[in-house]
């Protein structure tokens, strides 16, 4: 049986080929453009989840709802400037923030290693 290293370049060999670029951080939902995934957060909102209601925000005055529920959907209290966000008028592009290399690389990562200290933490 292969190890957990080798399953995981795997999946990401599959993911790459479908296409899917960007993730939902509050349910893992996969989406081909950052339309439907804003799309998703603000259907799930619609439908009572208050952390996907605000992740469908895109307006610079809603920016702070919007962090807000960022870091409760990545599990942790990520910086406003570690975040890749763009410049608009009125509007601040937030794709990048669901970009599946994003959410892989700086925020899943950093959950499991609070998750790990916490659990460390415990035990003592």
């Amino acid at each position: 049986m292969p190890d957990v290293e080798s399953r995981l370049a795997i999946l990401m060999q599959a993911l790459v080929k479908t296409g899917l670029s960007y993730i939902c951080p509050r349910c893992f939902k996969l989406f081909s453009d950052p339309n439907a995934c804003y799309s998703h957060c603000r259907k799930e909102g619609d439908e009572g989840d208050d952390i996907h209601k605000g992740l469908g925000l895109i307006t610079k005055k809603d920016f702070p709802e919007f962090l807000r529920c960022y870091r409760v959907a990545i599990g942790f209290q990520i910086k406003e400037r570690a975040l890749p966000l763009g410049e608009g008028p009125g509007r601040r592009p937030y794709a990048e923030c669901f970009s599946v290399e994003f959410v892989l690389d700086n925020c899943v990562a950093k959950r499991e290693i609070i998750d790990a200290m916490r659990l460390a933490v415990i035990k003592i």
